[in-house]
Order: C-alpha cells, then sequence, then structure tokens
C-alpha cells in the first residue's frame, strides 16, 4: 500500500513539475447573452437561454423548447444531424435533426425494461449510450428495434462527469479516476487526473480542464501538463475543436487558434 501511495504522490507531483505553457492566437470575437453556450463551429453556436436550445448560425437561427420535461440535464453535440438532449428530471431523452426537429423521445420509465437514465451519449448504428441508476451499469439502447444491451458490470462509484463518441463511453468518478469502455464492454482505466471545474475529453490520452480562471490541457500519456495562455481573467466554460478553442463569458465567444502538443 505504501509503494501504491508513493508512485501516486510522485506521478502527481511530476504531472506539476513537468507544466508548460501553450500560446494562443485571438480569431475573432462574437457577442451572443446566453445562460449555457456548448458549442462555436463553423459559425455555428449551440446554446440554451430560458431552458430553450438554439442552434444560430449567420443566417439561420433554430430553435427546440419542451417545457413539459422539465430543465435540459445534458447536451450531445457530436453528431450534429443529430443532437441528444436529456431532460433527467423526467426520465427523457430527445433526438433531434440538424433543423431541431425532433425525431424520436425515449422516456426510459415506458421501456419494455424501464432504465433509470443517469447518462446519455450517441452512440453508432442507431443507439445511445446510457448509464442506468437501477442496475448501476453502462449500456446501450437501440431505438430503431428497442432493444437494450449492457456491457458492463456495476460501477462502484458515481459518475461525476461523462462524454461519449461512436465506439467509446468516458467517464470521471466521484474520486475523479477516468476510465473509458468499448461497444464490446472493454474498460480501460487511465488513472487519476487533477481537481477540474469544467472538462472536455478530447481523446482517451488528452483532457483540457478549467481550474479557477485557468485553462489547461493534460497529456496522460506522457504525464505532462500545459496552462493555456488566454487573454480573459475570467469566462465561464470553453470548447476544444480541430485547432479551435472558443472561450464562452458571459456575454460573447473568443475564438482562438491553438496548436495542442
Amino acid at each position: 500500500m505504501k509503494l501504491i501511495f508513493s508512485l501516486f504522490f510522485l506521478s502527481s507531483w511530476s504531472i506539476f513539475f513537468s507544466q508548460e505553457r501553450i500560446q494562443t492566437t485571438i480569431i475573432d470575437s462574437i457577442s451572443i447573452t446566453a445562460k449555457i453556450i456548448y458549442e462555436f463551429d463553423n459559425n455555428v453556436t449551440y446554446y440554451t437561454k430560458e431552458n430553450v436550445f438554439y442552434k444560430k448560425s449567420e443566417k439561420k437561427e433554430y430553435e427546440y423548447n419542451n417545457f413539459s420535461l422539465g430543465t435540459i440535464s445534458k447536451v450531445d453535440l457530436y453528431n450534429p444531424l443529430q443532437l441528444i438532449l436529456f431532460y433527467q428530471d423526467f426520465n427523457t431523452v430527445v433526438l433531434l435533426d440538424n433543423q431541431l426537429t425532433e425525431i424520436y423521445r425515449i422516456n426510459g420509465n415506458n421501456l419494455d425494461t424501464p432504465i433509470s437514465f443517469g447518462a446519455t451519449g450517441q452512440a453508432s448504428q442507431n443507439q445511445i449510450w446510457f448509464y442506468d441508476f437501477f442496475t448501476q451499469k453502462i449500456g446501450l439502447y437501440n431505438f430503431n428495434i428497442n432493444t437494450i444491451k449492457y456491457i458492463s458490470t456495476p460501477l462502484s462509484k458515481a459518475i461525476k462527469y461523462y462524454q461519449s463518441d461512436y465506439n467509446n463511453f468516458y467517464w470521471i468518478d466521484e474520486e475523479n479516476n477516468f476510465y473509458q469502455i468499448s461497444l464490446f464492454g472493454k474498460i480501460t482505466s487511465f488513472g487519476t487526473i487533477p481537481l477540474y471545474d469544467k472538462i472536455q475529453i478530447t481523446n482517451d490520452k488528452n483532457i483540457l480542464y478549467k481550474k479557477s480562471h485557468e485553462l489547461f490541457f493534460l497529456n496522460l500519456k506522457e504525464n505532462k501538463s500545459y496552462k493555456i495562455d488566454i487573454s480573459k481573467n475570467s469566462f465561464d466554460n470553453f470548447y476544444y475543436k480541430n485547432g479551435i478553442l472558443s472561450i464562452f463569458t458571459t456575454d460573447k465567444v473568443i475564438n482562438y487558434k491553438i496548436q495542442l502538443p
């Protein structure tokens, strides 16, 4: 046990002492007032305001609202042609097309085998990822043929944060341990990550995270942490994609060009 603790302690300090800096260049700044901004990509902004979900470009604006389902708990934008809104209070998942028209609605209480959705996300082949509070397992639900497939054993610790792509579901538990599970149920552990206020998993080796008023990039494979230089002393959230870092404040989006190591 002493050896394990020592290794963890040394690993944590090696991240701290190996920290370098990443330079950024401002591209533009766009004024917008919204409660939560989720993504800015190719001049398209996704955000919520007064519990209405919006997609806004330079020429058009779409919106989706369903106040009967309560507050939007999570938005998954991995597939821009099939967006996922999660309404946890009413145990419901809504799938939207690229014009924010509802195409599927999944109520976990009404399924043949009920699911208490604790997490949801985009998967491949007409499936969504889910974590079920009832069984404490991760699974896949096929909304075309109404089938449920559990692919994990019960998790021992609660999920604190999660993301997904077509082939993998990533999660960070309440003790900041980082995991990945594949479509076939293989679980990989990436160890413990630093404390954070906001976080984005870019892949199984890299994460970006906000702590206080600073932004960091962490390369898990090389065990190196980098501080990202940005002009704002205060910001609410951020989003990274394809070399563009978007910083979200209360009234604007600031886009930076960035090259991650």
